[in-house]
């Protein structure tokens, strides 16, 4: 096992296909997969990014324990992932089958972001940001987003 010191645990319905998933559409890679019977019960997937090296777990849900988010419904997390190249990263996931909550733009000069949802009904932003970005430039960003919505 390999866990870094935020290790989410990702609930799916179809594991197998989730892990497949994130290997195509973020480079995750696979550590291990722990099964019971054909279901994936653990699974230690690890990402490299910019920011360093993270890992997460992929397993099947087990009602009433654990669910997965329904695909298209909200959900109560999401993930984010920071990139070199924030619409590579966008394309990407698109490829392997996610769909796009937000086309990659910038929210203020040396910020770039996109959203998608995988087809397991998780929510994964893509960032790109500049060592310049400081939190004051993200709180005026957010302030005018907020403003916007009204």
């Amino acid at each position: 096992m390999e866990m870094s010191a935020l290790h989410p645990n990702v609930t799916v319905s179809g594991a197998r296909e989730a892990i497949a998933f994130y290997e195509a559409a973020l480079g995750a890679e696979v550590v291990d997969t722990i099964t019971a019977g054909d279901a994936v019960i653990h699974s230690d997937l690890r990402l490299v990014s910019p920011a360093g090296t993270s890992t997460f777990t992929v397993a099947e849900a087990f009602p009433p324990d654990s669910v997965a988010p329904e695909p298209g419904a909200p959900t109560h997390a999401s993930f984010t992932v920071p990139v070199e190249d924030t619409d590579a990263a966008h394309a990407r996931a698109l490829a392997a089958g996610a769909t796009s909550l937000a086309e990659p733009a910038d929210w203020f000069e040396g910020f770039r972001q996109a959203a998608v949802r995988d087809p397991f009904g998780h929510r994964w932003y893509f960032t790109t940001v500049a060592g310049s970005v400081t939190a004051e430039d993200v709180q005026r960003a957010s302030d005018a987003w907020v403003a916007e919505r009204g």
